[in-house]
C-alpha cells in the first residue's frame, strides 16, 4: 500500500514536468515574439519567466525522480527530501527572478521603451492566461491529492503567471490607447507578486526540511492503533520525524500495569508496533512506562492535576505518574507537557499551582514536575 503511494507520487511528479516543460517552453517562444514585437518589458520579462518555469520543470521531474529511489546504505532512511530541496531550488528561482524584475522594471520607469500594439498580441497573451490557469488546476489538485510542498508551489507559480500576463495586456492596452507608459509600474507590481510566492513557498519548504511537528490527524491515528491493544493504558510523548512522504519515524512512550509480565508487555508494544507500521507506513519504537494502577493516592493525586489543568491550562498534559522510593521515604514524580508558546512565567505558575493543590490534601509529599513542551501540531 505505501510502495504503491510512493509510486503514485513519482508518476504524479514525472506528469507535472512533462507538461509544465512542454507548455511553458511553447509559452516562452510565443511571449518572447510579442514582447519583442511590441517592445514590452513586462512581456519579455513574462517571457523569461516561462522559460524559468520550463527550466523548473526540468527540477521538478529529477526531484521526484531522486525523492523516489529506494534506501541504501548512506540513505537509510530513503531519498524523500530530495522532493523538497528541488521544491527549495524552484522557490528561489522565483525569488532571484522577482528581484532582477524589480531591476528591469525600474529601468522601463526611468526610460519608457517604445511600444507597438496588435490584435494578434494580446490574443496569443491571453492563450498563455488558459494554459497557466489549466496548469494551476492541475497542478494544485495533484499536490493536494499526494500533499507535495513542490508541487503546490508550482501551482501558486502558475496562477501569478496568470496575474503576470494579464497586468502585461493592462500594460500593452493603456499604452496604445492612452499613450500612458505603465510598463515599469506593472513590472513592480508583478515583481513584489513573485517575491511574496518565492517567499511563502521557501518558508514552507524549509520548514518541511528543519522539522514541523506530526499534524494531529496522523498523532491521532497512531494514538489509535497503539490503544488498541488491550494492556496498553495510556500513551504520551509521541514524536514523529519525517524523511519524505511515506517514511515516517516515530517514538513514544506506552504505559502498561506494573503488575504485568515483562515478556507480556513486549508482546504488546510488538504488536501495536507492527499494526502502525501495517496501517500507516510509520516504523514505531516504543517506550515502555510501568503504571501502579492500583495506588489510591496516586490516583487521587493524577485526578486532582487533571481538574487543576482543565480550569487553569486545558492545552496541557499530565502523565507518568510514580512513587520513588527512598531510604528515607519516597517522592511523587511526573511530568507537565504544555503547548508551545508558553511563556516561562506562566509555566512556572502552573507548576506552583499543581503543587499546591497536592500539598492541599497531602502536604507531606515531596514532588518533583518536569516539564516539556509536545511534538503534535496544536490546533
Amino acid at each position: 500500500m505505501i510502495q504503491d503511494d510512493l509510486k503514485k507520487r513519482e508518476t504524479y511528479g514525472r506528469r507535472s514536468g512533462i507538461i509544465g516543460l512542454v507548455i511553458n517552453t511553447c509559452l516562452a517562444a510565443m511571449k518572447l515574439f510579442v514582447g519583442l514585437f511590441s517592445g514590452s518589458v513586462a512581456v519579455i520579462a513574462d517571457a523569461v519567466n516561462n522559460l524559468s518555469d520550463a527550466a523548473n520543470s526540468i527540477v521538478i521531474l529529477v526531484g521526484f525522480k531522486l525523492a523516489g529511489k529506494p534506501a541504501d546504505k548512506e540513505h537509510p532512511f530513503g531519498h524523500g527530501r530530495t522532493e523538497d530541496i528541488a521544491g527549495l531550488i524552484i522557490a528561489i528561482s522565483i525569488i532571484i527572478f522577482g528581484i532582477e524584475f524589480v531591476r528591469s522594471s525600474i529601468e522601463a520607469i526611468v526610460n519608457p521603451p517604445e511600444m507597438s500594439f496588435s490584435i494578434l498580441s494580446v490574443a496569443l497573451l491571453f492563450v498563455g492566461i488558459v494554459a497557466k490557469f489549466w496548469m494551476y488546476i492541475y497542478n494544485k489538485k495533484m499536490g493536494a491529492e499526494i500533499n507535495s510542498e513542490m508541487l503546490l508551489a508550482i501551482a501558486k507559480d502558475s496562477r501569478n503567471d496568470c496575474i503576470i500576463t494579464f497586468s502585461t495586456i493592462i500594460s500593452l492596452v493603456v499604452t496604445a490607447y492612452f499613450g500612458v507608459h505603465i510598463d515599469g509600474f506593472v513590472g513592480i507590481f508583478i515583481s513584489v507578486i513573485l517575491l511574496r510566492t518565492g517567499f511563502m513557498s521557501a518558508k514552507s519548504i524549509l520548514s518541511n526540511i528543519m522539522g514541523r511537528p506530526v499534524d494531529k490527524k496522523t498523532a491521532d491515528a497512531i494514538v489509535r492503533i497503539v490503544m488498541q491493544q488491550d494492556e496498553i493504558i495510556g500513551v504520551h510523548d509521541l514524536m514523529v520525524h519525517n524523511y519524505g512522504p511515506g517514511r515516517n519515524v516515530a517514538t513514544l512512550h506506552a504505559e502498561v500495569p506494573m503488575d504485568m509480565t515483562v515478556a507480556a508487555a513486549h508482546i504488546a508494544i510488538d504488536a501495536a508496533e507492527a499494526a502502525v507500521q501495517a496501517q500507516l507506513g510509520v516504523a514505531l519504537t516504543i517506550h515502555l512506562d510501568p503504571v501502579d494502577i492500583d495506588n489510591k493516592q496516586l490516583n487521587h493525586i493524577k485526578s486532582i492535576i487533571q481538574n487543576f489543568l482543565k480550569a487553569n491550562c486545558p492545552e496541557a498534559d499530565a502523565h507518568d505518574f510514580r512513587f520513588a522510593e527512598y531510604s528515607h521515604g519516597h517522592e511523587l514524580i511526573f511530568e507537565l507537557q504544555f503547548p508551545h508558546g508558553t511563556k516561562e512565567a506562566e509555566r512556572e505558575r502552573l507548576v506552583a499551582g499543581a503543587k499546591s493543590q497536592i500539598h492541599e490534601t497531602y502536604p507531606e509529599c515531596d514532588i518533583i514536575i518536569n516539564t516539556e513542551f509536545g511534538f503534535v501540531a496544536e490546533e
